[in-house]
């Protein structure tokens, strides 16, 4: 009986430390399946759209923070995790 308690307990602690992992996996899966937006109306401006590759925007470092802000303009359900930031910083 022991050693089925153990085997269950290593199953459920595997399951458990796959969370993140399928978390970060489907976000990515959403990134690429949404379209990309273009307005948001909460905060009352234009969102950063995917900017073009060129050689001289790497060499002068400008490309990394053009896709940095894409990124986070462009981030799955971003509104939903805004309300969720916000919400916490009321409670603390």
């Amino acid at each position: 009986m022991r050693i089925n308690n153990k085997r269950n307990c290593d199953v459920m602690q595997n399951i458990v430390c796959m969370f993140p992992i399928l978390f970060i996996l489907a976000m990515f899966i959403l990134h690429l399946a949404l379209p990309d937006r273009t307005f948001s109306k909460e905060e009352r401006r234009y969102l950063v759209q995917r900017s073009g590759f060129h050689i001289e925007s790497v060499l002068n470092g400008s490309y990394e923070t053009k896709v940095e802000s894409y990124f986070s303009d462009q981030f799955p359900f971003r509104n939903f995790w805004i309300h969720i930031q916000k919400g916490s910083d009321r409670i603390l």
